[in-house]
């Protein structure tokens, strides 16, 4: 199966949303994502499982919980039409976490997403499955961002 380029773009919004959603704490836009089943588990000994629309909104939950401000950059994306119509692909993808506290610092998690795609009654793409492989972490200290650094002619930022 040949995906069409609109095809291809509809796909890449899905992980734009999906990222978009998680850092906003969006449940609604989290969900729309997926097909009614649809949701994430883990890929080899990533152990999470939020399945359905409810496991959906507890990983907001649990992110809201566990840190402050987050943000996911989505980069390659592959997609692949399979012989039995199914659509499947990868996405690269780090994504940061504020770790609040008195000296702030950041957690980045460099992920790979294992996607299987579905097409839904109206033609739309919604992930059926998301399996999130967590390549490696790295945590260093940040600053939170003051408006105090851009009245200092940028000096702050050094």
């Amino acid at each position: 199966m040949i995906l069409s380029p609109d095809d291809q773009t509809a796909l890449s919004n899905l992980a734009y949303r999906y990222a978009l959603a998680v850092d906003q704490r969006d449940v609604a836009m989290l969900q729309a994502q997926f097909t009614p089943d649809g949701g994430i588990e883990g890929f080899g000994e990533n152990p999470i499982s939020f399945l359905g629309p409810d496991r959906l909104a507890a990983m907001i939950g649990q992110v809201d919980a566990s840190f402050g401000p987050t943000m996911h950059k989505v980069f390659n994306q592959t997609f692949d039409g399979n012989a039995d119509r199914s659509v499947t692909g990868v996405t690269y993808c780090t994504a940061s976490h504020i770790i609040p506290g008195d000296h702030w610092s950041v957690l980045d998690m460099t992920l790979l997403y294992h996607n299987q795609y579905a097409r839904i009654d109206d033609g739309s793409w919604r992930f059926a499955r998301r399996a999130l492989q967590v390549q490696w972490v790295e945590t260093r200290p940040v600053q939170q961002f003051s408006a105090d650094m851009m009245r200092s002619d940028l000096k702050r930022f050094r």
